[in-house]
């Protein structure tokens, strides 16, 4: 997890609930878990952790990193972090960078 990590919110619930529900709102209720299926199966280890969410949010990373922050973005925002700058998260200054 590239933005949660840096922000001690890899092992809130809070955080995690967030995260799935935006990977939803995304993907549809129907293709989210196919999607997520396929994400866990291409990555069975990775270097961000052993969760599911940190093999998810890698994969992503790898073929859709501007989804990926995206989706990371939105639940940081649902738990109340929405003020943090895209340098303090880990994140690139610039094209869509968030900022507010």
């Amino acid at each position: 997890m590239h933005l949660a990590g840096p922000l001690g919110l890899k092992k809130d619930k809070g955080y995690q609930a967030a995260y799935w529900k935006a990977f939803e709102e995304f993907f549809g209720p129907k293709n989210a878990p196919v999607v997520k299926a396929m994400l866990l199966t291409r990555n069975d280890q990775v270097d961000t952790g052993e969760e599911e969410l940190d093999r998810v949010c890698f994969g992503l990373r790898e073929t859709m990193s501007w989804l990926a922050e995206a989706i990371e973005r939105k639940a940081i925002a649902s738990v109340g972090k929405a003020g943090v700058s895209a340098s303090r998260a880990g994140g690139r200054k610039g094209r869509g960078a968030a900022s507010s």
